[in-house]
């Protein structure tokens, strides 16, 4: 690996592949084409560490829908955002593939098993610690004794597991210098892809200090996240036949549903379990299985119970939330065996074409144009926040159990909701060239060389934190990729 500025003189690079963006997609996908007779660029616009926001950043833009913070989100360094991940790792669920009658656009080219090879190596890359149960961690059943989910047949709990969490650029930078076949270069800014005849054939990267340097590659890979994958595909003009780069824009909701009243255990929250003489952490949330999600109508979600407010301090006594009247309803209140629990929702935002990065008149000191975000969340989704209040009540209800709903303001225009750094869905995947960017190899329908990594490409977007996902489907690139240097007209 060698690290080095545009400025040492070499006006032109030569790759096999050449990647652009040095996160966790771009750094596994490196690693995993290591090895294979081939000459890999990893070009990272950023340096070792944080670089000073200010005005000039060329992350800052506009905001035109939802409030939301487009550049401090992103981190321009090696590593990405995983320098602030905290670690929190579940794979997109089998249902998350399907596709979904009451969420259009759902349905991925490809079912979720095809991913779980990677996704075991993924675990790997991001050091999670499962108890050697590898994916069925996610699934396994804690000695969860007495919990919710076990009063109702519609309910289920899904696993979160956690890296330590591992900063890619950190934590792979040894890997990344001892890899003789791999050259990564830091300060070096994609400004412009040029194509002709179907094929992206140079791209043109830049320094801070204004240098220019051209890669040609025999493939070139976008891995610079959600929003500058689409800033840069919109700005050179190419593969946009479908109008959908840019669009479908998402980030995973976080909103408080209200507070739910029980004698059940409903610890959904961060603990520590063993297995064999192995210990770790898992958290475990409230959710719905398949057959439920689709009777109900819901997007995937899961839910989160905490002892206290978001504020820090303690929920209050359950007479104090509930009233008088609770008590002549429910023996185990009088006894003091009820459990107060502030109920939090993570879920899915449904695909909104209408929400998307645009390019504005502004350009940044690379001379690229600046983007606006208009993000959009369709009124289901907020909806669904509103009918999952009535749902929990209905089903808690039926197992003794009682649930205060939180007002849900779905009239304004931007109903207030937590949103989660996970920007996905701008260069989506589909089967069929009109409704996407990307094919199921990640390979851009209208260009014959130019891949796009990462979570921009996820077509729906589950409510799991996408690191583990996207790292799978980077190491599913590289397998193809493989594949198509050794047989490049097959």
């Amino acid at each position: 690996m060698i690290f080095f500025d545009t400025g040492q003189g070499r006006s032109k690079l030569s790759y096999d592949v050449a990647i652009y963006g040095g996160g966790p997609a771009g750094i596994s996908l490196a690693l995993a084409l290591s090895g294979a007779g081939l000459r890999i660029g990893l070009l990272e616009a950023g340096s070792l560490s944080p670089p000073r926001m200010g005005p000039e950043h060329p992350y800052n833009g506009q905001i035109l829908g939802r409030p939301y913070d487009l550049a401090t989100m992103r981190l321009r360094y090696l590593g990405g955002t995983s320098n602030h991940w905290n670690g929190w790792c579940r794979p997109l669920d089998p249902f998350d593939f399907r596709v979904r009658p009451h969420i259009p656009l759902s349905g991925w080219p490809f079912a979720r098993e095809d991913l779980d090879p990677y996704l075991e190596a993924a675990m790997e890359l991001c050091e999670i610690s499962s108890g050697g149960l590898g994916l069925a961690a996610f699934e396994h059943d804690f000695g969860y004794q007495g919990f919710l989910h076990h009063a109702h047949s519609a309910l289920a709990a899904k696993n979160f597991l956690f890296s330590p969490p591992t900063r890619f650029g950190a934590r792979y930078r040894p890997d990344l210098e001892d890899a003789e076949d791999i050259e990564c270069m830091l300060d070096a800014t994609l400004v412009r892809l040029r194509a002709a005849n179907g094929s992206v054939d140079e791209a043109l990267a830049m320094s801070a200090n204004g240098d220019q340097v051209r890669v040609a590659a025999e493939f070139h890979v976008l891995a610079m996240g959600a929003v500058e994958n689409a800033r840069m595909l919109l700005h050179s003009g190419i593969g946009n036949s479908s109008g959908f780069i840019g669009r479908c824009f998402s980030d995973h909701l976080r909103r408080a549903i209200g507070v739910t009243l029980s004698n059940f255990e409903n610890r959904y929250s961060r603990q520590d379990v063993q297995t064999g003489d192995q210990r770790f952490s898992v958290s475990p949330c409230l959710s719905f299985v398949d057959e439920a999600l689709n009777e109900f109508g819901l997007p995937n979600l899961g839910i989160f119970m905490y002892t206290k407010r978001s504020d820090g301090k303690p929920l209050g006594k359950p007479l104090d939330v509930y009233g008088a009247g609770v008590k002549h309803q429910l023996d185990w209140l009088m006894h003091g065996d009820a459990r107060l629990f502030r109920m939090v929702v993570h879920m899915e935002n449904t695909p909104n074409p209408d929400s998307r990065i645009m390019l504005t008149n502004e350009l940044d000191g690379y001379g690229v144009p600046r983007v606006a975000l208009n993000w959009q969340v369709n009124v289901f989704d907020f909806e669904t926040i509103r009918r999952l209040g009535a749902i929990l009540g209905s089903l808690i209800g039926q197992a003794g159990g009682r649930v205060r709903v939180a007002r849900q303001p779905i009239g304004e225009k931007h109903p207030p909701a937590a949103y989660q750094s996970h920007q996905m869905g701008t260069t989506r995947m589909s089967t069929d060239a009109d409704r996407g960017v990307v094919n199921a190899d990640l390979r851009c329908h209208d260009l014959a060389n130019l891949y796009v990594a990462g979570c921009s490409v996820f077509p729906t977007f589950g409510f799991a934190n996408p690191t583990l996902t996207l790292v799978a489907l980077s190491l599913r690139l590289a397998e193809h990729l493989r594949r198509r240097a050794e047989a490049p007209h097959a």
